[in-house]
């Protein structure tokens, strides 16, 4: 008997290995092959364990029902202990898509590689699959094999990696790419897990590490990796069928068999594996502790798995196993109860990946060669690339109107931004010189002033007193908090203060929560609303679908409800009747909080209880939605949420008018969805959607063509018959759409079909397959909200975009899909918005029209004017840090040979301008060297430029010039110091750094040099001028 305590996997293995049958099965083994006849795949799965655990080596476990082997496969893929490999039936080139690779590739592939290497573990067949001709034996000589200390050629190298089909991108963003940064070369091997970061100096490698895909941060160093040559790109590979090399290589194969019946294959035994199913559902608490109890007292040995709650009482007579186990059975022939949770077929490997940031996008980092640019004081021109001037700087070329040319330096690029107008709008390039551009900019001031009255009227309306504070009941709040079923993230934790920080204060919240799908802002909300509501204040959870409020409204019930809050749902799911019931009742108090669509929008809807007002997405609601909004906004709190990046300045625009809170974390435990690009073919279909309903989940069938929708939710009832097919589409009735998503979200419907009308919103966590027909006729951001729909759980989720099969892709469809390939890590999605970006009725943005002067002069300078016009009225944003501009007479850049894409070197150049002290300097050198190998002499000028620009923040200076080894500093003419403290410090000052100062006037300005300074002593003299101001400047 084993102990009474938690009992490890590797425990109960060998307790199932000690059990008689599974010894008459080992003596059976010596002498051959065996059957094994079963009713139960996780019983199964443990005397599998336990035999492995004996014999150790290679096991083949051959299959002669390929349901049977889908479960075992899915059981047995997310267990450390057994390392199991697959041969899977669906591998073939029918549904493959040029320059895609697919989930069966890599399967397969990972399988027939172990089996040549005769790695030990187990290997799963079907009895079809071992006709298939594999890989028997390769030639590793052509392996790539790094290590430290060991000199590579970078080119026999890249044109290798481009033989066996890696593609060469700026960033390894995905399996099967690698990239090129001066002494960095990352590579995502095809069979890694992570990608690996190859550091050189000179050809010798000095370093290796492992990185985060999504921060591309260096995780662990490692000492060597090898890269194994394709198997099909593999030549001199021999070939064979894999039952002849099963006969040669794995010394034990056991046969699966789901039925009695003759044997299937010759075998030296049978043995009976039947399980007595005890309950095909998870039993309620106290029924369950019944049973085992019954159990326990007739003497019988009863291992209880993860999720079954035990009494305390009979905690010591059981055996308790922190394993998921899918079923509640009798094994007859092990003399053992198993109690798990039905249902649960997947076992789940923890997730140990950190809450990370992923990189961010900034408003130059995508602009290529012939984009549209903005310069605020010249106007709009043509991007022509990066070009280093006589001074030793870089600057940003642009080419106006007639061939005229404008070189930004770098402490210039903040005037300089991307064009984005209004959808399809064309540009008219500005001819320099010409007073066009300074009249348009004078047009644009004028035409905000509309804009900017009503906002002014909504400031206004905000800085006057709510008249009460929310107080709250801690007790009911603690409860939703500790109910929450998640670890919070920590910028999930930041913006809920936030949020509470403002409903402390007496003015009412304005703030705009954003993030990526799936990262936890509807939770944000949860905790706004029990605040406001157990303040006795009514709260609105507005959303732009009907689908959508009714998710929110199924979140809302069942985190609010228990603990007395009452939720109500105001959309076109519910009658007339029922909309003016609802309306009296939260009118008389007796309904807390109401969820809906622009129904919340009408005349007959009572606001006087309002304190709350949540609104989800309101860049989808039309200009007649949005002015009916801000009617309700004014006097309650607001809180906007939404997964759409904010350009910068627009965000700028809204300080002091409205407060942001970024999350940018994504939650703990969730994995990447991997995404594959398929041909449509009816079988793989079958296949993909029977493996997520053999693992108890439910699938999103994606088809934007209602007239069809009727044909495939037929189809796929013929091929399912035991599974619930249903369609769904935003031209249903009501009734009938409202009963079709409360099914799936109940999981009474296993495969919902529908259009687009999941793309914002639907939250089903046991969802966590989607497949999307046609996916060539998707956008890019669309194809990313809709991919959102799964993966919103700790299960591995999976998203299949198929198209046509005898369609050639365009080359834009092309590189839709290849993005949704590459970007599948946490939070790409500001990396694929911002490829994507279409600012569709960015003139609407505050509800107004003005795509007209957005069309002129781009979005970016229409916010800053309109942000100038707020400052101005508002008195906000006036207090802005001094500009220093530091000039230095040697190089300071960073130089193509050490970070080749301009792309890049743009992203550090902005990071650089835009740093607000040192510790984010070190954190931008640190990661640069990371990324892109050891610095040279021309970036550490850059570094130490920026060091001594921060230095002078916020002093009388505005200058630093460097000229060899003397440092000059201007001292602002418009600013009065108390000059004989000043004086009195400089003389100190100098005597303590032992270098003579002397005064030098050119025109109007006042300079201070100091001479003989290193270039070490540059920041330390900087720094130490700046402290002479304390005290010293008089207001």
């Amino acid at each position: 008997m084993v102990s009474r305590e938690t009992v490890s996997e590797k425990e109960l293995y060998e307790y199932i290995s000690k059990q008689d049958t599974l010894k008459e099965m080992l003596i059976g083994m010596g002498s051959g092959d065996i059957e094994i006849t079963t009713n139960s795949i996780d019983v199964l799965s443990l005397v599998i364990g336990g035999i492995h655990e004996k014999t150790g080596g290679m096991l083949g476990v051959v299959h002669t029902n390929a349901k049977m082997f889908d479960k075992h496969w899915k059981l047995n893929q997310y267990t450390d202990r057994m390392k199991t490999y697959a041969f899977t039936e669906s591998f073939n080139n029918k549904s493959k898509v040029k320059g895609f690779r697919s989930i069966e590739e890599d399967t397969f592939e990972i399988a027939n590689r172990a089996l040549v290497q005769k790695k030990k573990g187990i290997y799963l067949a079907t009895t079809k699959v071992l006709d298939k001709t594999i890989i028997k034996k390769t030639e590793s000589k052509n392996d790539i094999i790094v290590k430290i200390g060991v000199k590579i050629d970078r080119d026999e190298l890249f044109n290798k990696l481009e033989k066996w089909g890696y593609a060469q991108l700026d960033w390894c963003t995905s399996k099967n790419t690698y990239a090129s940064r001066g002494g960095i070369i990352d590579i995502f091997p095809t069979l890694h897990k992570h990608p690996i970061r190859v550091e050189l100096v000179g050809s010798s490698v000095v370093s290796m590490r492992v990185f985060n895909i999504t921060t591309q941060e260096s995780i662990k160093e490692i000492e060597e990796i090898k890269i194994n040559q394709p198997l099909s790109k593999n030549k001199n590979s021999t070939e064979d069928k894999l039952r002849n090399i099963y006969s040669s290589t794995v010394k034990n194969v056991l046969y699966i068999t789901s039925e009695y019946n003759e044997n299937t294959v010759k075998t030296e035994g049978r043995f009976d594996l039947f399980c007595e199913q005890l309950s095909q559902k998870t039993l309620p608490v106290r029924l369950m502790n019944k049973k085992i109890n019954d159990y326990v007292n007739r003497g019988e040995r009863v291992f209880v798995f993860r999720g079954v709650k035990v009494e305390r009482s009979l905690e010591k007579q059981i055996n308790r196993c922190d394993m998921v186990f899918g079923e509640n059975v009798k094994c007859l022939a092990l003399g053992t109860i198993f109690f798990g949770t039905p249902g649960t077929t997947q076992k789940y490997k923890k997730n140990i990946a950190q809450n990370t940031q992923q990189r961010p996008v900034s408003s130059l980092s995508d602009i290529k060669w012939g984009d549209v640019l903005v310069h605020q004081d010249y106007g709009l021109g043509v991007y022509r690339g990066l070009e280093q001037l006589t001074g030793g700087n870089e600057n940003i070329k642009i080419e106006y109107l007639g061939g005229a040319n404008v070189f930004v330096p770098l402490d210039k690029f903040e005037r300089v931004h991307k064009y984005i107008g209004p959808g399809g709008g064309t540009p008219k390039l500005t001819k320099l010189g010409s007073g066009a551009w300074e009249k348009q900019k004078l047009t644009t001031r004028k035409s905000v002033d509309r804009v900017v009255s009503h906002l002014i009227e909504n400031y206004k309306q905000k800085q006057k007193p709510r008249g009460f504070v929310y107080t709250g009941d801690s007790e009911l709040i603690q409860q939703v908090v500790d109910s929450f079923p998640y670890n919070e993230t920590p910028d999930q934790s930041q913006s809920i203060s936030d949020v509470y920080s403002d409903m402390s204060k007496d003015k009412p919240m304005d703030r705009l929560v954003y993030g990526d799908v799936g990262f936890g802002k509807t939770e944000v909300a949860i905790r706004a609303a029990i605040m406001a509501i157990t303040s006795g204040k009514g709260v609105f959870f507005l959303a732009p679908t009907t689908v959508l409020s009714d998710q929110h409204y199924i979140t809302c019930v069942n985190r609010l409800g228990p603990v007395g809050v009452r939720v109500e749902l105001l959309s076109r799911f519910k009658s007339k009747k029922e909309q003016v019931e609802i309306l009296e009742n939260y009118k008389n108090g007796q309904v807390d909080m109401l969820v809906g669509t622009h129904r919340l929008l009408s005349g007959d809807v009572d606001i006087s209880r309002l304190g709350l007002l949540i609104v989800d997405e309101e860049h989808r609601f039309g200009v007649k939605h949005k002015e009916a909004i801000r009617g309700i906004k004014k006097g309650v709190d607001v809180l906007t949420l939404t997964a759409t990046p904010i350009p910068r300045t627009l965000q700028q625009s809204l300080v002091g008018i409205r407060d942001t809170s970024k999350i940018e974390t994504p939650p703990q435990d969730r994995l990447p969805i991997k995404t594959y690009i398929n041909r449509f073919d009816w079988v793989e279909i079958k296949n993909k959607i029977q493996f997520e309903i053999n693992r108890g989940g439910q699938v999103y069938f994606v088809h934007n063509e209602v007239e069809s929708i009727p044909f495939i939710v037929e189809r796929l009832a013929g091929d399912f018959p035991n599974a619930k097919i249903s369609g769904a589409h935003g031209q249903m009735a009501s009734g009938p759409l409202e009963k079709t998503v409360l099914g799936f979200f109940k999981k009474e419907v296993d495969v919902l079909v529908c259009t687009t009308i999941i793309e914002s919103g639907l939250d089903v966590k046991n969802a966590n397959t989607i497949i999307v027909n046609n996916a060539q006729n998707f956008g890019l951001s669309q194809l990313y909200q809709i991919r959102g729909r799964v993966g919103r759980a700790g299960r591995q989720a999976f998203c299949y975009l198929c198209i046509p099969r005898k369609i050639k892709l365009l080359p834009d469809a092309y590189q839709r899909l290849k993005t949704m390939e590459h970007y599948t890590s946490l939070g790409s999605g500001y990396h694929v918005a911002t490829k994507d970006l279409e600012i569709r009725g960015a003139g609407n943005v505050f509800g107004y029209e003005q795509s007209g002067q957005i069309l002129q002069v781009g979005l970016e300078l229409y916010n800053k004017i309109l942000s100038e016009a707020i400052s101005k009225e508002t008195e906000v944003n006036k207090k802005t840090a001094n500009s220093v501009v530091v000039s230095i007479d040697r190089d300071s850049l960073i130089s193509t040979n050490y970070m080749p894409s301009t792309t890049d070197r743009l992203r550090f150049y902005q990071e650089l301008v835009g740093v607000k002290n040192g510790d984010g300097l070190k954190d931008i050198r640190k990661r640069i060297e990371d990324q892109f190998g050891a610095i040279d002499q021309s970036i550490e000028n850059l570094f130490i430029v920026t060091e001594i620009r921060l230095a002078l923040l916020n002093t009388p200076v505005d200058k630093c010039a460097i000229k060899g080894a003397s440092v000059g500093f201007n001292i602002k003419t418009d600013v009065t110091i108390n000059t004989v403290v000043f004086m009195k410090r400089l003389v100190g000052f100098s005597k303590k750094i032992n270098k003579n100062y002397r005064f030098e006037s050119v025109g109007k300005k006042n300079w201070v040099y100091f001479d003989n300074i290193k270039d070490l002593g540059l920041i330390e003299t900087a720094r130490g001028f700046a402290g002479l101001f304390s005290g010293v400047v008089v207001d």
